[in-house]
């Protein structure tokens, strides 16, 4: 529910023991895209005209500018001066912001983009709409495990097997998003097919012989026709649900 959301008028700091989770909403975005890649680096405003499709582009510029504000106002540091690099394994990462060390993801679906920040270790979040034309079966039989497989197949109704395979789905994604290697690692690698829907435990290994790192996952609700999920190292530090406050934070008759 949207009631699980808090509206807010100015951005608060991240706290040390917190973990904020931030919720845009693209349709109250109309009229500020073009102005927003003003808050981009050259290298993001290039990277985003590449993109064929106008919903892409816009995803990437008002993902990234949000992102850019809220990495400033954690550090004190000059939105466009951070530098935002790209980890190992694709993973977008920043390692010193003014000597604050903060964990970010993003995730973007349709209308909808959450960001994730944390003080506290690697965090990953991701969302899907119910409505992409999908053959759920098909790609569950490559991506999930048996026992996931044959949970969506013993779903007599084809809706709730549906909406459970982009829970499943959007769970993996948050999981491998946070472990930071992202679609380099199997979806089948670790098992998800649970009923909690709070901070369940997910370990991940590269082999059967590692300790492998363990993440805590949870469901969220946004109130729309979509699945999405957080991972987290611990399961220590609440989530604040927050909504970005785009047309207060980013005025047109202002630029930084």
């Amino acid at each position: 529910m949207l009631s699980d959301w808090k509206q807010i008028d100015i951005l608060p700091p991240l706290e040390a023991d917190e973990v904020q989770l931030w919720r845009i909403d693209l349709a109250g975005a109309t009229g500020l895209h073009n102005y927003l890649t003003t808050h981009l680096s050259p290298s993001e405003q290039l990277h985003a005209s590449r993109y064929r499709l106008e919903q892409a582009q816009i995803h990437f510029s008002v993902g990234r500018a949000c992102l850019r504000t809220l990495l400033g106002n954690v550090s004190g540091l000059n939105p466009l001066s951070i530098a935002i690099a790209t980890g190992v394994h694709g993973k977008p990462e920043s390692p010193n912001l003014n000597g604050h060390r903060v964990a970010f993801n993003v995730a973007h679906s349709k209308d909808t983009i959450l960001i994730v920040l944390s003080r506290n270790g690697p965090v990953g979040v991701d969302v899907e709409y119910f409505d992409r034309p999908t053959d759920i079966m098909d790609v569950a039989k490559h991506n999930f495990t048996e026992t996931e497989t044959s949970s969506l197949e013993a779903i007599a109704d084809p809706q709730t097997r549906h909406k459970t395979f982009y829970r499943y789905w959007t769970r993996k994604e948050a999981v491998l998003k946070a472990d930071g290697r992202g679609l380099i690692a199997s979806l089948a690698s670790f098992e998800v097919s649970f009923e909690s829907l709070h901070q369940h435990p997910i370990l991940m290994r590269e082999s059967t012989d590692d300790q492998g790192k363990l993440f805590f996952v949870s469901d969220l609700t946004l109130g729309i026709e979509a699945a999405a999920a957080i991972a987290l190292e611990s399961p220590d530090y609440p989530i604040k649900q927050l909504v970005f406050p785009l047309k207060l934070v980013f005025p047109l008759n202002r630029l930084w």
